[in-house]
């Protein structure tokens, strides 16, 4: 890119952000899929499920907090598992 630039050529950059995206796993699908497309049953299944499942969050801006609300969609970001849950969908 650096070296397009400096011989003055035409050089486009394009960034995609997927960031939002983590947000809208709905977790259903995912385990769907996780079944049909790994063959995961059972205990390996349940525990990817209990990991999605139960999950609420709240936000804190300075001294205020909002209630706790139940994660219904989306997976852990910042998760080692985020990423591929993500792909899967």
């Amino acid at each position: 890119m650096y070296t397009a630039i400096d011989r003055s050529n035409l050089s486009l950059l394009a960034l995609f952000d997927v960031s939002p995206a983590f947000d809208m796993v709905y977790h259903e699908l995912l385990l769907q899929r996780i079944h049909l497309s790994f063959g995961i049953d059972g205990t390996p299944l349940n525990w990817i499920k209990s990991y999605l499942a139960d999950r609420s969050q709240m936000v804190v801006l300075g001294n205020t907090r909002t209630p706790w609300v139940r994660v219904k969609l989306g997976v852990p970001q910042g998760s080692v598992l985020g990423p591929p849950y993500f792909i899967y969908c």
